[in-house]
């Protein structure tokens, strides 16, 4: 609590609103199996979530690098019926294009050069359980005509051999391609495509739900304090409004990265602006503002920040939350803007 002057009287112990929206099972809406957030978009995504879980329907999950589609694969298995059966994932983009086949379907010995003995493939170590491709995007001619066999049939063949295996497996899907743009170049196969978005789940990149910022902050400093041992509680006003400010071209893994990188700087209880990465600090070109557009104009800024004061009726909590600012930051922008005097005026009136 502060006076007229911006002096500190005293403290209030609050509690966040994220755990008063919870789901039917009694989890706070702002945690979904490892997922956090509490806007819109993503409050939307754990209802589809939940709604598909249990289906045997094939999810392909969209989105940008580092958004967090593992995570929603994560989900939707510890949710279904499957949850206790084999659960196998599979980086496409990180195996070689000769051995793509081989690994996801097997070979029997002597189908190529090194195949010195049988080897079982990735979907039948899934039988029966779940199978997470990510970056299928980025598989070869041949491994799309074969995944879309077993899409369509259930089955497939190993490498060098002539018998057919059948296996019950649930697939779930991910890449940060535009995958019908793949199509019309005819780098991906319109049938497999039309296989696997049955069920599409966009992620939007953090630019899209910067009010989920403040709640990935913490949830990151708490991960970081655990695995350190870090007694950091903290962030200054100034790397708070770096951290608001800046626009996360790599998204969700880029804001932990900049936590951890944090964590290992900071000696003290409070991270500073000169623990954050250097980047963060200097290159102004990749800041956005909390409301959207940079502001170009001090009458910009002034105008914004009333704005959002009378948007919601003067309460310096909320108005600080909605730009992203410590509600120091915003008691200092008051002043220097002249708005104090006006929002004890309203105060009054109010009373």
């Amino acid at each position: 609590m502060y006076d007229s002057s911006g002096e500190a009287i005293g403290g209030v112990v609050s509690f966040r609103s994220c755990k008063q929206n919870m789901f039917a099972d009694g989890e706070p809406a702002c945690s979904f199996h490892g997922i956090v957030g509490k806007s819109r978009r993503m409050l939307d995504i754990f209802q589809i979530i939940r709604e598909v879980a249990d289906s045997k329907a094939t999810v392909l999950i969209l989105g940008e690098s580092g958004t967090g589609k593992e995570l929603v694969a994560n989900a939707i298995q510890k949710l279904s019926s499957r949850c206790h059966r084999p659960y196998v994932k599979v980086n496409c983009a990180a195996i070689p294009d000769t051995l793509l086949e081989s690994e996801l379907f097997g070979h029997v010995k002597g189908a190529f050069t090194d195949a010195h003995a049988d080897r079982v493939g990735r979907f039948a170590l899934a039988d029966g359980g779940t199978i997470f491709l990510d970056e299928v995007g980025d598989l070869t001619p041949p491994a799309q005509l074969r995944l879309l066999r077993v899409l369509e049939q259930g089955e497939f063949q190993r490498l060098g051999s002539s018998e057919t295996i059948r296996v019950d497996v649930r697939v779930i899907a991910a890449t940060n391609h535009n995958l019908w743009q793949l199509v019309q170049e005819g780098r991906f196969r319109d049938d497999l495509f039309y296989r696997l978005n049955v069920i599409p789940i966009t992620l939007p990149p953090l630019a899209q739900r910067r009010e989920d910022l403040p709640l990935l902050i913490e949830h990151f400093m708490e991960k970081y304090r655990r695995l350190t041992g870090k007694p950091i509680y903290d962030i200054s006003d100034k790397a708070n409004d770096l951290l608001m400010a800046y626009a996360y071209p790599g998204n969700v893994r880029e804001l932990e990265n900049i936590i951890e990188h944090a964590f290992a700087r900071t000696d003290s209880s409070v991270i500073t602006e000169n623990k954050l990465p250097f980047y963060l600090r200097s290159d102004s070109d990749a800041r956005l503002t909390a409301e959207g557009a940079a502001v170009d104009s001090v009458s910009e800024e002034r105008s914004r920040i009333l704005s959002v004061l009378q948007r919601h009726h003067w309460n310096r909590v909320r108005a600080a939350r909605a730009l992203g600012w410590s509600r120091t930051t915003l008691w200092r922008r008051m002043r220097q803007f002249d708005l104090l005097e006006r929002s004890e005026q309203r105060g009054a009136t109010v009373k």
